[in-house]
């Protein structure tokens, strides 16, 4: 027995391995993006026919994130609470990475006089992580990667953030309406998140009209927002789930089966979320989860050293120019969660300490968060 409840409680899971996975699997997805073409192409996307290995490690980051959120809400009953510990989560290691873009990449990869460079309203415009968060703009720098495959971008990825934060938003509104505390309310609130998903809004003229579901988003075949729901469904039925390898390896070989048929892709999103949660809470790797959790850091600055290393080699392969860059991108995220990460979050975790219920009911006692 496996059960998604105990996984949910104190270093009861695997979730912060699973996230480093899925984080590499973006920057390995990016590789193809963002190197000259060489022929090759991402082997994943290949064999399904749909979905590459950096659109799955995205799916990855929703679907957890859905669950481990409302958990945090459920287990602090406050919107204060709640809402500092999401600001200190996403903003500050933004913030930081907002000034690495502008006085580190900008000013060693512009072709413009550096004078001319902090002179444009472009450059100062990436400071605004307000807008970041929420209106969708990337950062982009004047000057800066003009040749590379995916010219002036520094990070493209930054995308999925306003997407993340609405769903938090539907976590936070349906909790303080008090649906996250029994598994029919939770349901409930899924499905008022789907509701929002099918409705499609223009910040900031809040002009609100149906979603144009011919319109996936640039490399995916699916949106990652009903993953996130899926995780709040999930957390909410914690206790009558659990999982099994034997499971996992049926729901692939049922795929593969039908791997040529119209019921293809769904079968795969039914076994990849399987399989991912089996991983994610299997006693047999929790030997290989990393004592720190790396995830956010390698998605902020993923994409960036990619665009560097673009820049200085295109003639690498996609695969060589994932390994240059790896190792930079780890030193940055190393980086990221020791000097402004973990101190923000021991910080408010300190700050709004509290004589705390007992979690009978299995509610996660760390407060994971997913990009």
């Amino acid at each position: 027995m496996n059960p998604l409840s105990h996984a949910l409680s104190r270093n009861g899971n695997n979730f912060d391995l699973v996230r480093l996975l899925a984080a590499v699997a973006v920057v390995y997805g990016h590789a193809y993006l963002l190197q000259a073409p060489d022929g090759s192409t991402d082997w994943v996307r290949n064999a399904l026919g749909f979905d590459g290995l950096g659109a799955l490690g995205v799916y990855v980051f929703f679907l957890l994130s859905g669950m481990l959120v409302t958990a945090s809400f459920a287990r602090q009953r406050s919107v204060p609470r709640f809402a500092v510990l999401r600001i200190a989560r996403l903003w500050p290691a933004l913030a930081v990475g907002s000034l690495v873009t502008v006085f580190v990449i900008g000013p060693l990869f512009t072709t413009l006089p550096l004078r001319d460079y902090f002179a444009s309203s472009m450059t100062w415009a990436n400071l605004d992580n307000f807008s970041t968060i929420v209106l969708k703009p990337v950062w982009a720098l004047p000057g800066v990667f003009e040749h590379n495959r995916v010219p002036v971008d520094v990070s493209a990825q930054l995308w999925t953030l306003p997407l993340e934060v609405r769903c938090y938003l539907i976590v936070l509104v349906t909790g303080m309406v008090g649906l996250l505390y029994s598994g029919r309310g939770v349901a409930l609130a899924a499905l008022l998140g789907l509701a929002t998903f099918l409705l499609r809004v223009n910040v900031p003229h809040l002009e609100v009209g149906l979603r144009e579901f011919g319109e996936m988003p640039s490399g995916f075949s699916f949106w990652p927002e009903p993953f996130f729901m899926l995780g709040m469904l999930l957390y909410g039925w914690r206790e009558q789930i659990d999982f099994s390898g034997l499971t996992a390896l049926a729901l692939m070989m049922v795929f593969l089966a039908f791997r040529d048929m119209a019921a293809a892709q769904p079968l795969f999103y039914l076994a990849f979320v399987y399989g991912v949660l089996w991983i994610g809470t299997t006693p047999l790797l929790r030997r290989f989860v990393p004592r720190h959790d790396y995830s956010y850091g390698i998605y902020l600055y993923g994409f960036m050293v990619q665009q560097c290393v673009a820049n200085l080699a295109p003639h690498l392969t996609h695969g060589q120019a994932a390994l240059v860059a790896a190792p930079f991108i780890l030193l940055c995220a190393w980086l990221s969660w020791r000097f402004v990460e973990r101190p923000v979050l021991t910080l408010c975790r300190r700050r709004l300490a509290r004589r705390e219920p007992p979690l009978a009911t299995g509610i996660a006692t760390r407060d994971q968060v997913v990009r």
